[in-house]
């Protein structure tokens, strides 16, 4: 009886053994794709920022006031620079 139940336990053992096994490999697929998914997302944005980068000429002033761009100090030695001319 002792072998008996003994084979038992060790297959039973095996089987849930298998069943965590194929578990966890299947939760490591799901967060493996979902990693190349969110490098190729990045890799898309990196050749989007690329391809629709302008060329922004930092010598130009921006006078609109409302302008995240605007800066008072290029501003007034721009007027400055003009008085001058």
């Amino acid at each position: 009886v002792g072998r008996w139940s003994a084979l038992g336990l060790g297959v039973l053992y095996g089987v849930v053994h298998n069943r965590s096994l194929h578990k966890l490999e299947a939760e490591n697929k799901v967060k493996h794709e979902y990693e190349r998914k969110e490098r190729l997302i990045e890799q898309a944005r990196e050749q989007y920022v690329k391809l629709n980068a302008k060329a922004v000429d930092t010598s130009a002033v921006v006078t609109d006031v409302d302008s995240p761009n605007f800066d008072l100090e290029k501003f007034i030695a721009h007027l400055e620079s003009q008085d001058k001319q």
